[in-house]
């Protein structure tokens, strides 16, 4: 796979080099090498003098995994300093075996870059193929079709340190240790499930109830192919646990938590095309909830579900998504022998929103009695476009009405507003 990535190399102390950022192909296969390739530009009118680096860093992030440092060789026969005449370009490569580790999406980034990542789909070839193939690549040229940015070789990335400089030495284990490398062992394996996050506010509750959860899921099997659709590999385990607390309390008492834990098929494209949607998905499994005491306040459910997952829209923009996440009861404890009364029997998921801007998400529930039931919704905005690149997660603002926001108090009614952040959505 050959990737044009922009970056700053060498150090350039009189004069200035433009470089090229030509996109990578969405796809990759593990039996042909990771290549990164820089294209340079002189634009200066007097020329334009730049040291090439032997090595290169580059991080891979799988899923929600902390990105993972790769070191790449400059391509052999690369001069090691280049000088441009104006308009003139070189093209470097950089090259490396993919990571065992590596699989299915993956974001490519080069630290200290302000370039966007960019995002590849790695298929898995057995080991016998991937010895067979050794030739590296010849390096890339950008065309002059594609698209083309240009940034100043001059800043914090000077030198080779600073373009080997991913990961620090002591996060990468040798290949033979013994210890067990569980960073290896969860990228691209457990990742965000429902949304997590912290938040308070008002509710009609005299005091108020601050609210938390925590989720997350275990993808138990990394298929070699990502677009697998087998039972075994795309099945996971997901906890949840919801808390609302009474903070404002002198002893701060948590009112209830539920917990949850889930065993479930998830396809997040199942292929299915159709000209109304942009992508459907689904979801499809067993769900235990609790609140874990005993005697009256005990209250308990478990339902078998099955979640289709509509997309409509570009998924990489604003766009629309609905998800009905339809249920029987495979189990109801005697305690809440009616909450079918208040919840129904479907949980309604609509959001609009883009992956890197905002997103409304509302959860729609309707009783099977009465005017029972309820609205969950939840505002989310990246942290990082009100405060800057550093910073992580989203500012959340929600709000709900209705019944069951809990389990204890399922059958009595609440309206609460909070805002708080949130680590994912």
């Amino acid at each position: 796979m050959a990737l044009a990535v922009a970056m700053l190399a060498g150090h350039v102390p009189v004069s200035r080099a433009a470089v090229s950022i030509l996109r990578p192909p969405r796809e990759a296969r593990s039996d042909e090498p990771l290549v990164v390739t820089i294209v340079y530009t002189g634009d200066a009118p007097g020329g334009t003098s730049l040291d090439v680096p032997r090595t290169l860093s580059v991080t891979l992030t799988n899923g929600d995994a902390l990105p993972k440092a790769v070191l790449l060789t400059r391509e052999p026969g690369a001069p090691e300093h280049v000088r441009l005449a104006s308009g003139e370009m070189k093209a470097v490569s950089y090259s490396a075996a993919w990571p065992e580790w590596a699989r299915g999406a993956l974001r490519v980034d080069v630290p200290g870059v302000d370039v966007s990542p960019s995002v590849v789909l790695l298929t898995r070839k057995p080991e016998s193929m991937a010895t067979a193939s050794a030739a590296p690549p010849a390096a890339a040229v950008a065309s002059a079709s594609a698209p083309l940015a240009t940034v100043p070789a001059e800043g914090p990335m000077a030198g080779n340190e600073a373009l080997a400089a991913g990961m620090p030495p002591s996060s990468v284990k040798p290949s033979n240790s013994v210890v067990p490398d569980l960073g290896a062992f969860l990228a691209g394996r457990l990742s965000a499930y429902q949304p997590t996050y912290f938040a308070d506010g008002w509710s009609s509750d005299d005091n108020g109830l601050a609210k938390f959860q925590l989720s997350l899921k275990f993808r138990f099997v990394l298929p070699d192919d990502p677009r697998s659709r087998g039972f075994v590999d795309n099945l996971y385990f997901a906890y949840t646990q919801t808390s609302l607390w009474d903070i404002r309390e002198y002893s701060a008492p948590f009112r209830d938590t539920s917990y949850m834990p889930a065993l479930f098929y998830y396809l997040a494209d199942t292929g299915w095309k159709a000209n109304w949607f942009t992508r459907m998905g689904l979801e499809t499994g067993y769900e235990h909830e609790s609140n874990g005491r005993d005697g009256p306040e005990s209250r308990g459910i478990d339902i078998l579900y099955v979640k289709p997952i509509w997309d409509f829209g570009d998924i990489n923009a604003n766009h629309l998504t609905i998800a009905p996440k339809i249920y029987g009861y495979a189990h109801i404890a005697g305690e809440n022998s009616d909450i079918a009364d208040y919840r129904g029997y479907v949980d309604l998921l609509i959001k609009f929103g883009s992956p890197d801007g905002w997103q409304l998400a509302t959860t729609l529930r309707k009783g099977t009695k009465s005017t029972y039931g309820s609205i969950d919704t939840q505002f989310t905005y990246p942290l990082a476009k009100l405060f800057g690149d550093a910073w992580g997660g989203y500012l959340w603002i929600g709000y709900f009405n209705g019944y069951a926001e809990d389990l204890l108090d399922y059958n009595q009614h609440r309206w609460a507003a909070r805002i708080g952040f949130a680590l994912s959505r």
